[in-house]
């Protein structure tokens, strides 16, 4: 683990949890409250704040996509679907790698 910060090995494996769990789905986006429904079975310690937070970081590193947002748009945020992008598909399948995302 490199001595990386226990919190710092968190959210890598939680953003690591995120893009394996929308490869399985791979096409198909999902839904942001389904998902969050996810993590919470993982950690129920797990919010809707850090869950924006990841998939905001997972959004810029152009990983993941708001689907929706191609017909309009839904204004509640766990509304939302979120699906994987070519290059999230590649991070997920590890066929490519970032090291930020490296624990």
């Amino acid at each position: 683990m490199d001595n990386q910060p226990p919190d710092a090995v968190r959210m890598k494996q939680t953003r690591l949890t995120i893009l394996s769990y929308l490869n399985r789905l791979y096409p198909t986006p999902l839904q942001v409250c389904t998902l969050l429904r996810v993590l919470l079975a993982f950690d129920e310690t797990y919010s809707l704040s850090l869950l924006t937070k990841d998939v905001t970081y997972l959004r810029q590193k152009g990983y993941v996509e708001f689907v929706d947002e191609k017909i309009g748009g839904f204004e509640h945020y766990n509304k939302k679907f979120v699906g994987l992008t070519a290059e999230g598909k590649e991070i997920a399948d590890r066929t490519a790698t970032d090291d930020a995302l490296e624990i």
